[in-house]
């Protein structure tokens, strides 16, 4: 075995961890009980697309839910935020590498429109996730009282500062937050790797005709 297909056996593992995953493989169950081309087999099929929005979309505003409860949630939900980020990266690599943790598995990247807006909701639900981990349990240097507020403002302008530009927008005060900083900026940087790779597959370059 070679270190490619560890990485791969690797990346199915951690996927195999979301109840997403659970879901997908019922109605692939159901969907290939029928004959391929069948109008049975593309009726699951469509369900399956519908259940893979639906997951994508709702984590979005359940994100962002998380993030204004914040104030009440306590530390150790942090964890379950970098959880589904880290989720979200695993799935969005076994796409573009191996072709996996999809419906059309098999197959490499084959970007359309739907498929890059499911991806640039899924770049936004991870800001909100890494928004309320620096919320719950960040700590940094020079935070303007301005951003004190109900919410963490301060949060906020983190996770975008590092999501837009790769940088902090305060300074970490202990391991911990840099760790989190850190992790945020790998995020990021491999995430716009994918789309990129997503928009370099929708180009269809031809040579010019004299």
């Amino acid at each position: 075995m070679n270190f490619a297909d560890s990485v791969k056996q690797m990346i199915q593992a951690i996927f195999m961890l979301s109840p997403y995953y659970w879901a997908d493989r019922y109605l692939k169950l159901r969907e290939f009980k029928f004959e391929e081309g069948s109008e049975e087999q593309k009726l699951w099929r469509g369900r399956r697309l519908i259940v893979s929005e639906k997951y994508i979309v709702y984590w979005l505003f359940g994100a962002i839910a998380l993030f204004v409860l914040t104030p009440v949630l306590p530390q150790w939900a942090a964890i379950f935020l970098l959880l589904r980020a880290l989720g979200i990266i695993n799935k969005e690599l076994g796409v573009l590498l191996f072709g996996t943790c999809k419906i059309t598995e098999g197959t490499m990247v084959a970007a359309s429109g739907r498929v890059i807006v499911l991806g640039l909701v899924n770049f936004l639900t991870a800001m909100f996730l890494f928004a309320g981990a620096y919320a719950l349990i960040g700590t940094f240097d020079n935070i303007p009282a301005y951003t004190e507020r109900m919410l963490p403002l301060w949060a906020l302008i983190q996770a975008m500062n590092v999501q837009f530009t790769l940088s902090s927008a305060f300074e970490p005060a202990n391991l911990l937050t840099w760790f989190i900083s850190l992790f945020h900026s790998g995020f990021c940087f491999l995430f716009g790797t994918i789309v990129i790779s997503m928009f370099v597959s929708l180009l269809n370059i031809q040579p010019l005709h004299k």
